[in-house]
């Protein structure tokens, strides 16, 4: 009799387990609908179902874009004293001046770091093979992205596919990580242990599916701090007739171009202004005038190529990681700012950078952005 009770009561206790299994872990059907992917043409859908598996990659985000906004409405930004710009330096904040209707929420707090030398030991040892898994899992997406690449590239040479925005982005992604992979394979086979170290002093040798959030967010917060201090020594040291207030209005910024585009082309301008302007849109500053010259002439292109792409795909279709990549990619601030300041500052770039009334030089839009990091967007009033 007791026999029987036991066996009773341990398949009510199963069967307890797993609906509770059940209610806790969503359907495949559920995640099937989260993960919005760009389509593709016949030929790369055999490609589909592999690249589903890895749907963490940053070029395909699971957020919801938000409401669409009205794409009549004027942006003018509004820049931010200096004297607010020097405070937040010295109080060391690394986001926006008191930003309305943030969206950036903090990071959940850490667990209290070890002590004493084993507990440090097995805590180094942790996180390392954490970032190890990272890695492998990073390289094995870059190959699928790879094969998908192949593709598109395919299907655009045979059957005339045009690009959308976002496999625009995947194939110029992939190819920079198919460069960095070189000598990152070679330390990851060689030298696995100094991969926390290359991540910490040299983030640029890491392809972007190997980095975690984290990793990415405080990259982020390295070049904003970087980005702060050009900016305050730029405004404090400037002589021209430039101001902040005549580069925040669409009208005097086109004037500007036309009296002061010559002064900005890449001929013209030293090798210690090239070096600033590509240290501020998040390239490396070494090297002499031509190879600085030939890689800030090299991002700004790819950045013209997707402007085009943007205005014709249209910002609302944009989710909160994608303009908060797409933004930081154009030297302008992404963090701890509200989704509307982000499509806001971005409409405002394509605007000039797209006009119709005037060619302006990369270099004065890549000068443009030091003024109007810390501006601000407030609605327009509506004329009666």
């Amino acid at each position: 009799m007791s026999g029987t009770l036991i066996r009773v009561a341990n398949r009510i206790g199963h069967q307890v387990n797993t609906r509770n299994l059940s209610l806790v872990a969503p359907s495949s059907s559920h995640i099937g609908l989260l993960l919005k992917q760009p389509q593709y043409s016949t030929r790369c859908s055999p490609l589909l179902s592999q690249f589903s598996q890895f749907s963490q990659s940053s070029f395909y985000s699971t957020a919801i874009s938000g409401s669409s906004k009205d794409k009549n409405e004027p942006v003018h930004p509004t820049p931010a004293p200096v004297e607010d710009l020097a405070k937040a330096l010295k109080t060391g904040s690394a986001g926006s001046i008191s930003p309305e209707s943030s969206l950036y929420t903090a990071s959940a707090p850490e667990p209290p770091a070890p002590t004493g030398v084993v507990g440090k030991a097995k805590d180094f040892f942790r996180k390392g093979k954490e970032i190890v898994i990272q890695c492998k899992d990073g390289v094995k997406l870059l190959w699928v992205n790879k094969r998908v690449v192949k593709e598109l590239k395919k299907a655009q040479k045979e059957e005339g596919h045009i690009l959308t925005r976002r496999e625009f982005q995947l194939v110029n992604k992939t190819e920079i990580d198919l460069k960095r992979m070189i000598p990152f394979g070679l330390v990851f086979l060689l030298a696995t242990e100094y991969i926390p170290l290359i991540i910490i002093f040299a983030p640029q040798m890491i392809p972007s599916t190997c980095v975690t959030p984290t990793q990415l967010e405080s990259r982020r917060k390295k070049i904003h701090e970087k980005r702060c201090a050009m900016t305050e020594k730029l405004i404090r040291l400037n002589r021209r007739e430039i101001t902040k207030e005549t580069l925040a209005n669409y009208n005097s910024f086109i004037t500007t171009s036309k009296k002061y585009g010559e002064g900005f082309d890449y001929n013209i301008i030293d090798r210690e202004h090239l070096a600033s302007f590509c240290k501020f849109m998040g390239l490396s500053g070494f090297g002499p005038k031509f190879m600085l010259k030939k890689r800030l002439n090299k991002h700004m292109t790819y950045i013209k190529q997707d402007d085009e792409l943007l205005q014709k795909d249209g910002i609302d279709s944009l989710t909160f990681a994608e303009l908060q990549l797409a933004n930081e990619e154009r030297g302008m601030r992404s963090l701890e700012v509200s989704k509307e300041h982000l499509e806001k500052s971005l409409a405002y770039w394509l605007k000039v950078s797209l006009s119709k009334d005037t060619e302006v030089p990369p270099a004065l839009m890549v000068f443009s952005r030091m003024f109007l990091l810390h501006s601000t967007f407030k609605s327009d009033p509506i004329k009666k």
